[in-house]
């Protein structure tokens, strides 16, 4: 038998957000997120006396609940609408094409007042002195320390980086190709610190990162911002609605397996993947990754993003194989550990931890 489903008032969304820890909810914050399509509008289905009945639909609790928790990362209204579209909740579709298209143009327009900001420092002319502009934003950038700046998991000498970062904004940024050395290439990825995926095994298979590294140049010509833009104009709604399981599968589950293989290995960087550890820490990147499986799938690589997605759909599963753990009681866990070696013993708490940091549960944790 059907269970009918709970009608849901505005009361009943202002408990669920409390009894999450979101206590300082108002009626008058619900009306701004109802306005910027961030919660369904609630309907009228009759009177109570005199006082009008209005009703949500259901699951609106649980969109609030995830909504107030990517707020507090960002309060970016078109990042917030891509990321509860990654999630799954019912945002209109041409709602997420303006916004995901309107975040990417300022991500463009940052770039270009960013070149010219330092064309001006620089006493350079932005057309003329393209080239010149270009290496010398590449060294302010590479050169950033502290909030903002690139993280540094591989030694790379400051010349060098300075070089891999204008050949970065080359190829993502401006769409252009270099002519790319192999060893440039390979420093272009120690920069990213993708670089240890060449050599370094997870579970026995094979390095995820192989081919020639100079093969980065041919981003340029479908992941760039230019083309990445052209992606999110041409798509059709069906390239759409079949971006969205692969989108929400690089920025909701390979951060978590990042996390855990940082936790079995006890190496933050382990086979390159540490950079992809704090995707779903910016709801930013869902309106990246969204653009970027719109124009991967444009070059034909649709079977690629395709058996990643199939891949990572499986991370639930084995999560929760690996929390049954934590059902065990202390005794029998610790009989268990003693009949193997200190490494297995030093992982398998490794992984005891993570759990129970939450660390291999998808989307945001609450902000430090």
């Amino acid at each position: 038998m059907a269970v009918e489903p709970i009608a849901l008032r505005g009361d009943d969304l202002l408990r669920a957000a409390i009894s999450a820890g979101f206590t300082t909810i108002t009626e008058r914050r619900l009306e701004d997120f109802r306005r910027d399509g961030l919660i369904p509008r609630p309907v009228r289905i009759g009177n109570e006396g005199r006082r009008p009945v209005w009703i949500y639909p259901p699951g609106s609790d649980h969109q609030l609940v995830q909504l107030l928790r990517w707020h507090e990362r960002t309060s970016d209204v078109n990042e917030l609408r891509a990321v509860l579209w990654i999630e799954g909740f019912p945002l209109t579709l041409d709602t997420v094409r303006a916004a995901v298209t309107a975040a990417m143009d300022g991500l463009s327009q940052g770039l270009e007042q960013l070149l010219q900001a330092e064309a001006s420092r620089q006493g350079l002319d932005p057309a003329e002195d393209h080239d010149a502009v270009l290496g010398a934003a590449a060294a302010t950038m590479a050169a950033k320390r502290g909030e903002g700046a690139l993280p540094r998991p591989v030694r790379v000498p400051a010349d060098q980086r300075a070089t891999a970062f204008a050949y970065l904004l080359q190829i993502f940024g401006l769409g252009t190709r270099p002519d790319l050395s192999e060893d440039e290439a390979e420093t272009i990825e120690k920069v990213l610190g993708v670089s240890p995926g060449r050599r370094q095994r997870v579970e026995g298979a094979d390095p995820w990162l192989t081919g020639p590294a100079s093969a980065l140049a041919d981003a340029a010509e479908f992941v760039s911002l230019p083309r990445l833009a052209e992606a999110l104009a041409d798509a059709t709604d069906t390239e759409w609605q079949e971006a969205r399981a692969s989108a929400a599968a690089l920025f909701l589950q390979l951060p978590v397996a990042a996390r855990a293989v940082a936790a079995m290995t006890g190496k933050e960087n382990y086979a390159g993947m540490g950079g992809h550890a704090t995707l779903d820490s910016h709801p930013f990147m869902a309106v990246f990754l969204i653009a970027f499986i719109l124009g991967v799938r444009r070059a034909d690589w649709s079977a690629n993003a395709d058996s990643l997605t199939d891949a990572l759909a499986q991370l639930p599963a084995r999560v929760d194989e690996m929390k049954q753990v934590l059902d065990l009681p202390q005794s029998e866990l610790d009989r268990n550990l003693a009949a193997h070696g200190s490494e297995t013993q030093a992982r398998t708490r490794r992984i005891i931890q993570a759990l129970l940091d939450d660390e291999l549960e998808p989307g945001p944790r609450p902000v430090p």
